[in-house]
């Protein structure tokens, strides 16, 4: 499997555990059980949008693309992305 079926597997397994869909993926890599997601999700919505508020979360999915666990890394305002 590769990243970009990787992506397309997963968000709906996100979008359906969290509420929300990803914004964007800030990587994607191949470990032992599978693989490690990173992603954006909208936490609060600004005017204007650079004050947007997003989360960032760390998945763990197995070789069939479900979440093993998952963590929230850190929140940061969409401005601060650089």
């Amino acid at each position: 499997m590769d990243l970009m079926e990787v992506q397309k597997r997963v968000i709906p397994h996100i979008t359906e555990l969290l509420g929300k869909e990803p914004e964007g993926f800030s990587s994607i890599e191949k470990n032992n059980e599978g693989w490690t997601v990173v992603c954006d999700v909208l936490d609060k919505k600004s005017v204007p949008e650079t004050y947007d508020l997003l989360k960032v979360f760390e998945f763990i999915v197995d070789k069939e693309c479900r979440i093993v666990r998952f963590k929230q890394l850190k929140k940061i305002r969409r401005g601060d992305l650089g």
